[in-house]
């Protein structure tokens, strides 16, 4: 029986058509920076919105229901997972509001950049969130904080 290496395999199998490419994920980088950027603000308003009572009902207008979000101290997955990771920082930063820069958006990936802080110091903390659109909600954020 004569051997048959993976690459010859892959090259046969491609040329009759039967492999396809892995279905990418993430929104096609045919995104409108505007749906980004309106995407982007509404999650910010939710992050300052102080009264549990609104989050739900924008929760649902800003991310997808299996929403992914990772920060420093952990993975909050879903709406309940994400509604105590924002309890506990609000809790933690009494007066602290997000001043978020514009948003950029790469071939499926998104970027914005962030101030938190108390009016006074409006950049005491700053940082940035890498994030991806599905089904034109946020679907994942990952949060990193610059370290002084």
């Amino acid at each position: 029986m004569k051997a048959v290496s993976i690459i010859g395999l892959f090259l046969a199998l491609t040329a009759a058509g039967t492999v396809q490419a892995q279905e990418n994920t993430m929104e096609p980088s045919t995104v409108e920076i505007g749906t980004v950027q309106r995407l982007v603000d509404l999650h910010f308003d939710l992050w300052n919105d102080t009264d549990p009572q609104h989050w739900r009902d924008k929760f649902s207008q800003v991310y997808t229901p299996d929403i992914i979000v990772a920060d420093y101290a952990g993975m909050a997955r879903g709406y309940d997972s994400v509604a105590q990771l924002l309890q506990r920082v609000q809790g933690q930063h009494a007066g602290f509001v997000f001043s978020p820069q514009a948003a950029t958006w790469n071939h499926g990936l998104g970027r914005v950049t962030w101030g938190y802080g108390p009016d006074r110091q409006p950049a005491l903390v700053r940082g940035e969130d890498i994030f991806t659109i599905r089904d034109g909600k946020l679907a994942s954020l990952h949060v990193f904080i610059e370290k002084p």
